[in-house]
């Protein structure tokens, strides 16, 4: 890929609030990327949601990226008014700014309001999953959630959404100029080679058994609640594999209950572990997801050459719509997506070619391609300013 050119390395300040699973992710990967094309980037973060990998790809930045840590909390919070000044001071002394890019709401509420009356050439938000695309959002939270990406939008110079379906929600749900939306799809390093034996070992799985793979955040918004129901349908219709689940998350207990009380007593809960590393152990991965932006396990998936059921939501259509290398089932029928899953783990030929085609789809989904593509974005937004 040609990379984008400046006449100068640029001067970027990128602020995140949630600092776990995707949005976490994508922050590092932009600002080790960009650093080592020599654009001068600060990160400001917070530790309240800090994960694990934050917390270590944040270590392995070292010094090439300037880290400043606020407190920021993900709702309103009366410590808001101490970090909006904080954010002044940093954009002040970081500035003259060429980008500021904010990610997530909170984050982009405060940056935003921080960056009034402030040098700064280009202002640019990615929400990381609008709230307005949750299914059980009710509808006063629908609406509130609305008025506060609209605002945030108002305010930005481009907004970037990581699928087409976000993107086209952005256009259509939100009424936001598509003059100022672009879509980057998140990207990933190929993953580190690892055998299914020695990831089953790893993971204690058993070698000769079909294994169903789930890796996440234990809560609705991943659909992990959907799990003992999808099981029990899989074995209704004649299948019992292995369910591994790698995740933790607040609704861990109540989901890990109601599997008990269905009688499901293959499922093995491994916690959190790395996903793309314990998928070389999985026949599939089934992502029954309610509502995401575009999720880090489809792109795994793709880089594991890993068969993929998912539920129509978050970037799923876009990535596996063509039926090549996974299958979408509709949003929320659990019952469709039982009949996927058995349907593929019956059928091994039908596995072997969605591998094979993982791997070349999985091209359009590296690093590389999302750093690239994130910088045509701010020269397209320098360019408007």
């Amino acid at each position: 890929m040609t990379g984008v050119r400046f006449d100068r390395p640029l001067r970027i300040l990128q602020v995140i609030e949630a600092t776990l699973g995707g949005a976490g992710r994508n922050v590092i990967d932009l600002a080790e990327g960009m650093a080592a094309r020599g654009h001068q980037v600060t990160l400001v973060w917070s530790a309240e949601r800090a994960d694990g990998p934050f917390l270590a790809g944040l270590r392995q930045l070292g010094g090439r990226v300037e880290t400043v840590e606020l407190s920021m909390r993900p709702d309103l919070h009366p410590g808001d008014r101490r970090d909006l000044a904080a954010l002044r001071a940093i954009i002040a002394t970081s500035g003259p700014l060429d980008v500021l890019h904010l990610h997530g709401s909170k984050a982009g509420l405060l940056g935003l309001l921080a960056a009034r009356r402030q040098r700064i050439r280009a202002r640019v938000y990615t929400p990381h999953g609008l709230a307005t695309l949750d299914p059980d959002r009710g509808m006063i939270g629908r609406i509130t959630a609305g008025l506060r990406e609209r605002l945030l939008a108002a305010r930005a110079t481009r907004i970037i959404a990581v699928s087409e379906d976000e993107r086209v929600h952005a256009r259509e749900y939100l009424k936001i100029d598509r003059r100022r939306l672009e879509r980057v799809a998140n990207g990933i390093a190929p993953p580190e080679p690892v055998t299914r034996a020695q990831a089953r070992t790893e993971l204690g799985l058993p070698q000769d058994a079909l294994v169903a793979g789930f890796v996440g955040r234990l809560v609705a918004e991943k659909g992990a609640d959907r799990l003992p129901a999808l099981a029990e349908a899989v074995r209704q219709m004649g299948l019992d594999p292995v369910w591994a689940v790698v995740g933790d998350g607040r609704d861990a207990g109540r989901i890990r209950a109601e599997a008990k009380r269905r009688g499901i007593d293959r499922m093995a809960w491994l916690g959190v572990q790395n996903g793309a590393r314990a998928m070389a152990a999985f026949d599939l991965l089934v992502v029954p997801s309610r509502w995401q932006g575009l999720p880090y396990t489809l792109i795994e998936a793709l880089h594991r050459r890993l068969p993929t059921v998912a539920m129509d939501a978050g970037g799923a259509r876009e990535v596996h719509g063509t039926g090549q290398a996974g299958i979408v089932t509709p949003a929320g029928d659990v019952q469709a997506m039982a009949a996927a899953v058995a349907g593929l783990l019956a059928d091994e030929p039908a596995r072997r070619r969605m591998a094979e085609a993982a791997g070349g789809l999985a091209r359009e989904y590296s690093v590389e391609a999302m750093v690239e593509r994130t910088l045509g974005v701010y020269a397209r937004a320098l360019a408007q300013g």
